[in-house]
């Protein structure tokens, strides 16, 4: 009996090893094919500032699994990327996306603005509802706006994070106009517009609640991506 427990004491212990050797081959294996899924899409390596041209300097590779959210909208091509122009400020380290680029300067109207998947729309506003006017172009916003039912004006959250293509005739890459706030020395500053960057469905939204009701931006901080 004695040699009959060794016995299989002896075979536990090989199978334990056998076992534990196949799920390192097995773990091996796997953690190759995942290095193999990796892809390059490319960060910027410094901030740049809007209407920038992007130089090689701007720029540099990082690896990423090919399914990571990381990799979605971004460009991967160096040879891509070099010459575009930034259509919003960037910061090192994020990845440089294709909807942050354009291959125009800004100066060339604002169709080249927009990005993909986007129209452009306009609203009436004044200092109040941009912030006490310190709202400009490149900033992202949220749209909250009051529509009044049965006497009673209930606030919503319309859309959210929202990119500022334009203030008035100013657009992102242009330079400010001196005086551009509004004041008792700009009185034209204080009914504007403000040209925001939505997807259609968007649109409909903000056009339905401007028409019915009122509406207020609230700036959103920059953040890094």
């Amino acid at each position: 009996m004695r040699r009959f427990l060794n016995g299989s004491m002896l075979a536990a212990v090989l199978l334990a090893v056998l076992g534990g050797g196949a799920a390192y081959v097995a773990l091996g294996g796997a953690s190759v094919e995942a290095s193999g899924d990796q892809v390059t899409v490319l960060v910027l390596d410094r901030d740049v500032a809007v209407g920038a041209r992007l130089v090689a300097a701007d720029l540099r590779e990082a690896r990423v699994d090919a399914g990571s959210p990381l990799r979605t909208g971004t460009i991967s091509s160096t040879e891509a990327a070099i010459g575009q122009y930034a259509l919003f400020p960037m910061v090192a380290g994020e990845p440089l996306m294709s909807a942050k680029v354009s291959n125009q300067p800004a100066g060339g109207g604002l169709a080249v603005l927009i990005p993909p998947g986007r129209v452009a729309v306009s609203v009436a506003v004044n200092d109040v509802i941009r912030t006490g006017g310190f709202i400009t172009p490149g900033d992202r916003v949220d749209v909250l706006g009051v529509v009044t039912k049965e006497a009673t004006g209930i606030a919503e959250l319309v859309l959210r994070d929202i990119p500022v293509l334009a203030v008035s005739s100013v657009a992102v890459g242009d330079e400010a106009q001196a005086g551009s706030k509004a004041g008792a020395d700009n009185p034209r500053s204080l009914d504007t517009t403000v040209t925001l960057a939505v997807t259609v469905e968007e649109a409909r939204r903000l056009v339905q609640v401007d028409e019915l009701g009122k509406l207020r931006l609230a700036l959103r901080p920059r953040v890094t991506e």
